[in-house]
């Protein structure tokens, strides 16, 4: 049990979770590293999730919940989580998702040991429908380069699970704030929350762990955009903000300026294939 780490903080934002939030608590509560905190804020739920964690937060006075009085949308509710939060180190954790019991110490351990990296991730298993697909990412080449197509390796390989990865907290912080001010959107929100860590090659990989990101298809039918002008819109802003945190980095200029030119790929590949809305904009056009 590895309690001479830093405090960890772990935000959960919640809203109508009562159909899995036990497991992602009861996960939470299994970790071998013990020196944490569990943040919930509740954004209105309309089911029992209140009086499930309620029922946790009776027993464990490590789980801290807050109320909204509205619902503040979901980007925000993840800001606010953080902004509560006291520990050295940060982990959002969704609550259909689960991990193993040594994810907090393993990762942890990697970023106390290495002040290289910002961000912690281990191996990840999808879930569907109770069907487990582990993604095999070749995790070595996420530790130990500083190179530009190791940066440009990395942008390839990520994985929106790495989101739920264990961050430095002023880093996720940072990160989120810029999202919130400069990305109106939800879809591909995400990506832009690892890209300053990831684009800057300050991510460590452990494969002694693992973290099961259950899919649901919710946000996919809720957040994705449906018409090409909501669509350009998303890939356009996405694109602006990418740019402008590459460009305040320390790289060096030419590879700003190759940088310039290959978000439009990474741009196209992580919110909207432009061949896709071109082929959603002919088709309407159709008489």
């Amino acid at each position: 049990m590895s309690n001479e780490l830093p405090l960890i903080s772990i935000g959960m934002p919640l809203y109508n979770a009562e159909k899995h939030i036990r497991q992602s608590l009861d996960s939470l509560l299994r970790q071998t590293h013990t020196n944490f905190e569990i943040i919930i804020s509740d954004n209105c739920s309309t089911d029992d999730t209140v009086g499930i964690v309620q029922t946790y937060a009776a027993r464990d006075s490590r789980i801290k919940i807050f109320q909204q009085p509205k619902n503040i949308g979901p980007i925000p509710n993840f800001q606010f989580v953080l902004q509560q939060a006291r520990g050295d180190y940060f982990m959002w954790r969704s609550y259909d998702d689960w991990s193993d019991d040594n994810y907090l110490e393993t990762l942890g351990l990697l970023l106390d040991r290495d002040n290289s990296i910002d961000l912690a991730v281990a191996n990840i298993v999808k879930v569907k429908e109770g069907e487990e697909k582990p993604i095999q990412l070749d995790l070595a080449k996420a530790n130990g380069s500083t190179t530009f197509l190791s940066s440009l390796h990395m942008l390839k390989i990520s994985h929106p699970g790495w989101m739920y990865g264990l961050f430095r907290r002023q880093v996720a912080l940072n990160a989120i704030n810029d999202v919130v001010e400069n990305f109106p959107h939800v879809w591909g929100w995400d990506h832009l929350i690892l890209f300053p860590t990831v684009s800057r090659n300050r991510v460590g990989a452990s494969s002694e762990t693992r973290f099961f990101q259950r899919e649901t298809g919710i946000s996919h039918s809720r957040y994705r955009p449906k018409l090409p002008k909501e669509q350009v819109s998303l890939a356009t802003d996405f694109y602006r903000v990418c740019l402008i945190s590459y460009q305040e980095s320390d790289a060096p200029f030419l590879a700003k300026l190759a940088m310039v030119f290959y978000l439009l790929r990474y741009t196209s590949s992580k919110t909207e294939k432009f061949t896709r809305i071109l082929r959603i904009a002919l088709k309407l056009r159709k008489p």
